[in-house]
C-alpha cells in the first residue's frame, strides 16, 4: 500500500499486461484453502526447479464463485514469460484500466473491499472487464511457502484489482 493511501480508497490505474504462471481448477468451497495452498507450493516448486524469477507476490483470481464450488486460479507473476507444464499454465494478467483497493486483515473481511469496488463501478458507470484478482502481498514468492512464517492474519495486506471497460 502506498504511503498516504487508506484501505478504503479506490484508485484507478492503467496497468501493463503481466506474464504469469498459474494453476486453474474447479474446487469445492470446503477445500478452497487447502487447494490454494497446494497450488502455491506447486507453483513455487515449478519456478524454483526451472529458475524462473517471480516479479510480484502471488495472486488468486476467481473466475466463477458458486454456492458449492469455484473456478479459481492461483498464480505468480513472472519477470519474463515462461512455458508451463502439467497443470502449471503460462498466462497473463490483463493490462489496461483497472480499479484497485486494499484490505487489511484476515480474509473473512474481504467482502467489504469487494463491495467498495462494486460501489465505485456503479457510481462511475463502469463495467468489469474480466475477473477480479487478489494480490497477497504478505507472501514472498522467492521463499518456499510456509504459513507458519507469515504474519498474523490481522496484518495481511491484500490488494484487489478489478479490470474495467
Amino acid at each position: 500500500m502506498d504511503a498516504g493511501e487508506t484501505s478504503e480508497a479506490v484508485v484507478v490505474e492503467e496497468r501493463e499486461p503481466q506474464p504469469v504462471l498459474s494453476i486453474r481448477q474447479t474446487v469445492e468451497l470446503a477445500r478452497l484453502t487447502e487447494a490454494q495452498g497446494d497450488s502455491l507450493r506447486e507453483l513455487w516448486s515449478f519456478l524454483h526447479r526451472l529458475g524462473v524469477e517471480p516479479a510480484a507476490p502471488p495472486f488468486v483470481r476467481y473466475h466463477t464463485f458458486g454456492q458449492t464450488e469455484t473456478d479459481v486460479e492461483v498464480g505468480i507473476p513472472v519477470v519474463e514469460a515462461a512455458s508451463g507444464s502439467g497443470q502449471v499454465a503460462a498466462g497473463e494478467l490483463p493490462g489496461g484500466a483497472a480499479v484497485t483497493t486494499w484490505h487489511i486483515g484476515s480474509h473473512d473481511g474481504l467482502g467489504e473491499a469487494y463491495a467498495r469496488l462494486d460501489a465505485w463501478r456503479k457510481e462511475h458507470d463502469r463495467e468489469a472487464a474480466g475477473a477480479v484478482w487478489e494480490v497477497y502481498t504478505w507472501i514472498d514468492p522467492v521463499l518456499e511457502p510456509d504459513p507458519a512464517a507469515w504474519p498474523a492474519p490481522s496484518e495481511w495486506r491484500t490488494q484487489l484489482v478489478q479490470p474495467i471497460k
